[in-house]
């Protein structure tokens, strides 16, 4: 083959070098885009070289560096996996680019106009893993939930003085006649807020009283019978006892009897079981109780894991979905798609789908954007070799052509 053949190649060789390189160069500040290296060949024709020839240009998938940002709604992977979406066609494409917002029917999209994918939730709220549904957030109010239980976790002092409830009997409005408090909120049915206070009344040695009010009302509560036989008799009271130890033997379980004209009847379990009496003051660790009003959405929240919540302006969340990750056997075999997205292939394999964090996909960085991942120091280094390399084989060209040219004036 001669020479200005050969030279020709190494043209054509450099110039797609450069254009892989200025490629890089343009999208180093692309969100989630893969640099690109152009790997040659040599050409060989029978007993002598050919030239040179681009035999493939891949990607490189390696991380990019993560970067937070404003958006809440803004995603990164750290780790393998891609975002799972759906193209206007109804296609899936593939993106690690995490920039994500709701469009005006609530579905989540990327700045391309993709739908995320992810896993439902059913009616119990529960993860639906084996299917794969568009994420869309739910701005509907969250209905209230009555208060079913409260739990408290507290210290009682074992140095307070005993009160004798006969000659000193319980009185609400008299600070005297009791030892210690604490204040719950509960709901009613309909979203209410009510608040139930419990008195605590030592009257003996590891012996102490709790009666119970809402709303500074006193309320019945169900206590265990005293009498020893099975269920639940009604009380205005019921008793602790605690060990010598200071931990609580019995009385820590028992209910709340509870009823507004407007909601009717409503039993509220309390629990009391981790109380403790020692020499300190008394003090409570943990008030807790399950109900809630009535909230209206406010935005969506996304967790590292993938899940996907409805927030409230009562405090409250709700879980929407979990963000789907697709991971391939080959990721170089995936066929660019523009938009910094891919399409799976043959030589990719089939997607495998997984939650966040599991079956090696990598995990979620919520609130931040994964950079390009093209090392600009290497690409400015790279266009001087391809530079230098296509005026080489200019070079070549050049010598070959004015040799032709000797050749013919000498015929």
């Amino acid at each position: 083959m001669s020479a200005l053949n050969i030279g020709i190649t190494g043209l054509q060789t450099a110039s797609k070098d450069l254009g892989t390189i200025s490629n890089n160069i343009a999208n180093s500040n692309t969100v989630g885009y893969k640099s690109l290296d152009s790997q040659f060949a040599d050409l060989y024709t029978g007993a002598s070289g050919g030239g040179v020839y681009v035999s493939q240009v891949k990607q490189s998938f390696s991380q990019g560096s993560i970067s937070y940002t404003t958006n809440s709604m803004d995603m990164a992977i750290s780790g393998e996996g891609f975002f799972v979406m759906k193209d206007p066609s109804g296609e899936n494409v593939y993106t690690r680019a995490g920039y994500f917002e709701t469009d005006k029917n609530g579905l989540i999209v990327n700045n391309m106009g993709h739908k995320l994918q992810g896993f439902p939730v059913d009616n119990n709220g529960n993860v639906v893993t084996g299917s794969l549904s568009d994420l869309q957030a739910d701005t509907s109010d969250l209905p209230s939930k009555p208060t079913g239980n409260v739990t408290i976790k507290a210290n009682l002092d074992t140095r307070e003085e005993n009160i004798n409830p006969v000659s000193t009997p319980f009185d609400s409005s008299d600070p005297d006649t009791y030892s210690y408090t604490t204040s719950s909120i509960i709901f009613d049915k309909q979203g209410n807020s009510h608040t139930a206070t419990a008195y605590y009344v030592k009257t003996d040695d590891n012996t102490w009283n709790v009666h119970y009010q809402v709303d500074n009302v006193d309320v019945d509560l169900n206590v265990p019978k005293t009498d020893g036989t099975e269920g639940t008799e009604t009380a205005g009271f019921t008793t602790l006892n605690f060990g010598e130890s200071g931990e609580l033997k019995s009385g820590g379980d028992f209910s709340l009897l509870f009823n507004t004209d407007a909601t009717g009847d409503q039993i509220i379990d309390i629990d009391l079981t981790a109380l403790t009496q020692f020499g300190n003051d008394s003090s409570v660790s943990t008030n807790s109780q399950d109900g809630y009003g009535a909230g209206q959405y406010t935005n969506l929240s996304v967790a590292d894991d993938g899940s996907v919540f409805a927030m409230y302006n009562n405090g409250e969340t709700r879980l929407l979905g979990v963000i789907a990750l697709a991971t391939f056997p080959n990721n170089n075999g995936l066929q660019p798609n523009g938009g910094t997205s891919w399409v799976a292939t043959s030589t990719s394999g089939e997607p495998m789908i997984d939650q966040p964090g599991s079956a090696g996909t990598g995990s979620l960085v919520a609130g931040a954007l994964e950079a390009s991942n093209v090392d600009m120091t290497r690409e400015l280094v790279d266009m001087v070799v391809a530079q230098s390399a296509y005026q080489a084989s200019a070079k070549v060209v050049q010598a070959g052509d004015e040799m032709n040219q000797i050749l013919m004036q000498s015929m």
